[in-house]
């Protein structure tokens, strides 16, 4: 699919509904408000098995360089982590003034070579995107990076001990967000990130003019923990 087919497909796919939506969460005016589903779909057709990654990443380039919302978020779905460089990751992190794009972009780098030291200088970046990439970034190694031992995280939890009720709103909420990743690993995390909660207190999110609330951290560990005790019972004792 050529650059021209991709943006066609985009504007008539996005609608005036979504468009709305997007923007109330921050997404700005040139958006086409095409659905999380339908994105995914193009991705499929673009990136799909036996697909050439590496015309997929040259169209992510040119995605990117539009400013439009839709097409930087399938730039960020569609572009190989193999092929993007830290000056690419970070001239795109620098541009991205919509949260999910720094969560999209996080999930890219993630698979990259310079994965840990991408996330440590975002996360020691002042700027609220940047944290907010950083933190997701950390919360992705915490779901998808099994070989971590415990240990790893411990210094990240005592600095968003440190630092989350002073940081920007969206960087909070990445925060918030990846301490819920890291105690969804293993007891041990689970019990040091309530510990953790705890000594923070409550956290406000300014989720502007949305239906959407801040996640509390023991009770949605409580869920995430009952969930995983419900998927290791054997089958014949329920």
């Amino acid at each position: 699919m050529t650059f021209a087919e991709t943006i066609s497909r985009l504007e008539a796919l996005g609608t005036e509904q979504t468009r709305k939506t997007y923007r109330r969460h921050g997404a700005g005016d040139n958006v086409y408000g095409v659905s999380f589903a339908d994105l995914g779909k193009l991705k499929k057709e673009l990136v799909g098995r036996g697909k050439d990654r590496t015309a997929a990443h040259a169209l992510a380039r040119q995605l990117w360089a539009t400013g439009n919302t839709d097409a930087r978020t399938l730039a960020l779905l569609i572009a190989d982590p193999q092929q993007l460089t830290e000056t690419e990751a970070q001239a795109w992190a620098a541009d991205i003034r919509y949260h999910p794009l720094a969560d999209f972009l996080a999930a890219l780098v993630a698979g990259s070579a310079f994965a840990q030291a991408q996330m440590d200088k975002w996360l020691n970046a002042p700027a609220e995107m940047l944290q907010r990439a950083g933190y997701a970034l950390l919360a992705h190694r915490a779901i998808h990076s099994s070989s971590l031992p415990d240990s790893y995280f411990e210094p990240y939890i005592q600095r968003i001990e440190q630092v989350v009720q002073q940081a920007p709103n969206r960087a909070k909420e990445a925060m918030n967000n990846c301490l819920i990743a890291i105690g969804s690993r293993t007891a041990a995390l689970r019990q040091r990130i309530e510990r953790a909660a705890a000594h923070i207190g409550p956290i406000t999110i300014d989720h502007s003019d949305t239906s959407c609330q801040t996640f509390v951290i023991p009770a949605y560990l409580e869920r995430v923990w009952a969930r995983k005790q419900k998927a290791a019972k054997p089958k014949n004792s329920q």
